[in-house]
């Protein structure tokens, strides 16, 4: 009588299947780990102009300055955006002032909602920038914070936790936001 095998696999099947994938992880690991970090920073970078892009759209939008203030470098810092008080019937708009996003994210308000931008969000990523503030006039949008004519007093540098990746954000004198990146390739900025 002829012996039936029963379906399954042998132990040695099982372990080179064991062995190709682990194999394969190992490959891949590096991968991901390089498109995590890269997310990172671009998500850094986003988040940074979409702030920058609100702030001076509410400034022309509310006819009050808004000021954009820098708390903290490197790993533990945050950006947060702050108008200027609403004047009283017929008196002129006051200037904006800075806020404390590190010590109070809940002064960092325009239109009563809070907008601030902080490395709690994104671990890893450091921010260095020689501009403490950025003011956006209440008119034009346009910086209106002494710096205009110095364009490396309005950018941030927002770099990845292994500091291979960098991706510059810069503010022009007419308020306009830019992205461009300072070292290697991702996807969709261009070199600086």
């Amino acid at each position: 009588m002829p012996m039936r095998r029963h379906g399954g696999f042998t132990l040695l099947e099982l372990l080179v299947a064991v062995a190709i994938f682990v194999l394969l992880t190992a490959l891949a690991v590096p991968g991901f780990q390089t498109y995590f970090e890269k997310s990172r920073v671009r998500g850094a970078a986003d988040q940074v102009i979409t702030l920058m892009a609100t702030a001076r759209q509410s400034a022309v939008k509310f006819d009050r300055s808004v000021s954009v203030a820098t708390t903290g470098s490197n790993a533990t810092w945050c950006l947060g955006a702050k108008e200027a008080a609403e004047p009283a019937a017929g008196d002129l708009a006051a200037a904006a002032t800075d806020c404390d996003c590190g010590a109070s994210p809940g002064q960092c308000t325009i239109d009563g909602e809070q907008h601030v931008v902080d490395s709690a969000t994104f671990p890893g990523i450091t921010l260095t920038s020689p501009a403490s503030s950025l003011t956006f006039d209440g008119r034009l949008g346009m910086r209106s914070d002494g710096n205009t004519g110095n364009a490396n007093a309005s950018s941030f540098d927002l770099t990845s936790s292994s500091g291979h990746y960098t991706l510059t954000v810069s503010i022009s004198p007419l308020g306009q936001a830019s992205v461009c990146s300072k070292s290697g390739t991702i996807l969709g900025y261009p070199s600086c």
